[in-house]
């Protein structure tokens, strides 16, 4: 075997050393004499691949045990592993091992089943304000001889939206659409019918200016909106239009 062989064999070797123990520099070092001293009183007490390396090793278990408990005059270590060497030995610190049991969920708890109704009954009444908002002046009364046949608009039944004569009185989440949180469907279309399906038609879903939209829904939508007139204030109307 040539010279150059042989130093590179070596060097490999040296090498291959260096690997298999790059793990005892650095910050593992202050664990492993921990985990030597473990291992010099309970050899049992480390997982066997430590024991393994720990046997090849040639110091005395005593000076292990002293090196690991650090100079007599010092102050007792409190328990300063992280999870994860805490995760691999198995010794936690008192208030750090892994809660036993799941906490308790406070408050009250919603099955599945009535959670997916909910929101169901949420979309679906939202579907049905914007049907209103957009085809509600189709039903408007706007012939005071009630010569023309108003159409039916199948948009604006309820029960196109899943809402029988059942559930009229559910309780239903809308955020503050309409001016309410919660409403049920009567509710709801009592609102509707008044606003969209009265004695004069509004349309504004076509308006591009989200602005100038929201400023006419504002007034006109909502259960405090209804708008209505006092006899003296009707007979001033007819005056002007008179007039006019």
């Amino acid at each position: 075997m040539t010279i150059e062989a042989k130093t590179g064999e070596a060097r490999g070797m040296d090498n291959e050393a260096m690997l298999d123990t790059a793990f005892l520099y650095g910050a593992n070092a202050a664990y492993i004499e921990q985990l030597y001293a473990q291992y010099a009183e309970d050899p049992g007490s480390v997982p066997e691949s430590w024991q393994r390396f720990f046997k090849g090793v040639a110091d005395s278990p005593e000076n292990a045990t002293k090196a690991a408990r650090g100079p007599e005059w010092q102050e007792p270590l409190k328990h300063q592993n992280g999870e994860l060497v805490s995760a691999m030995d198995g010794n936690w610190a008192p208030d750090a091992k892994p809660a036993a049991k799941k906490a308790p969920q406070v408050g009250p708890t919603i099955a599945p089943a009535d959670l997916a109704q909910q929101v169901q009954d949420s979309i679906r009444a939202i579907m049905m304000i914007r049907a209103y908002r957009m085809r509600g002046h189709l039903a408007a009364h706007l012939d005071p001889l009630n010569l023309l046949r108003i159409e039916d608009q199948p948009e604006l039944d309820p029960k196109t939206y899943g809402f029988g004569p059942k559930d009229m009185d559910r309780r239903i989440y809308i955020d503050n659409v309409l001016g309410l949180e919660y409403a049920t469907p009567r509710q709801m279309l009592d609102i509707l019918k008044r606003t969209y399906c009265g004695t004069f038609a509004v349309e504004f879903m076509h308006i591009s200016d989200p602005d100038e939209k929201s400023w006419l829904q504002q007034r006109i939508e909502g259960k405090d909106k209804e708008i209505s007139f006092t006899p003296q204030g009707k007979r001033a109307i007819l005056k002007k239009l008179v007039e006019a």
